[in-house]
């Protein structure tokens, strides 16, 4: 029987000390290593999302200004105007409503292209994609569009979504809810909506 002297039981008892806590402390390393690095890749992909936000809110702004020159041309189509009626359009409009607070801030709302031509105003909504959920949201604020624009009293107001493509179960849904949907053809809008089609007065 080997006899294990109180010096010896000492050593490998200091040994294995020493062995844990040098296993500890390259733990220890590793964990730091992979919090800095899951830190760093935190932040890659902030910065990743970030630029992509950007991105699409440049394509946004694009795909604004590619259909908003073509609105009056579709808003005297539709209300078959003769060209010598005097018409504008106004891009990006932004109207405060002073007598109405949300969260303490004045209420606000935010227009793509607004077209004006003899007793009719167009109203358009833009988006690189269009769902179903941004038409539902578009005929909310239509539905409050007199509130913010008074001098559109007694003015024709019709509701108009465009996209260079629109999948075709947005253009049926849009359809029914009484809006115009335009997509990009052959360098123009032009209007998807089938023959038939009755457009909602807001």
């Amino acid at each position: 029987m080997t006899k294990i002297t109180a010096e010896a039981l000492q050593q490998t008892l200091s040994s294995f000390i020493q062995n844990t806590e040098r296993g500890f402390d390259r733990l220890d390393q590793l964990m730091a290593d992979l919090a800095k690095e899951s830190k760093k890749t935190e932040q890659e992909i902030k910065k990743t999302n970030k630029q992509m936000g950007e991105l699409s809110a440049k394509m946004g702004t694009l795909v604004e200004d590619m259909v908003s020159p073509d609105m009056l041309r579709l808003l005297r189509e539709i209300a078959r105007l003769p060209e010598e009626v005097a018409g504008v359009v106004n891009v990006r409009v932004k109207r405060l409503y002073p007598g109405q607070r949300t969260n303490g801030q004045t209420a606000m709302v935010e227009l793509d292209a607004v077209a004006e031509c003899g007793e009719y105003v167009l109203i358009n909504e833009t988006k690189n994609t269009f769902r179903p959920e941004y038409v539902t949201n578009f005929l909310e604020r239509l539905g409050q569009i007199r509130a913010y624009f008074p001098e559109f009293a007694g003015r024709q107001i019709l509701g108009a979504i465009s996209s260079l493509r629109i999948d075709p179960s947005v253009i049926t849904h849009a359809s029914h809810q009484g809006l115009y949907v335009f997509t990009l053809g052959e360098g123009l809008l032009q209007i998807q909506n089938e023959e038939g089609f009755q457009p909602k007065r807001f």
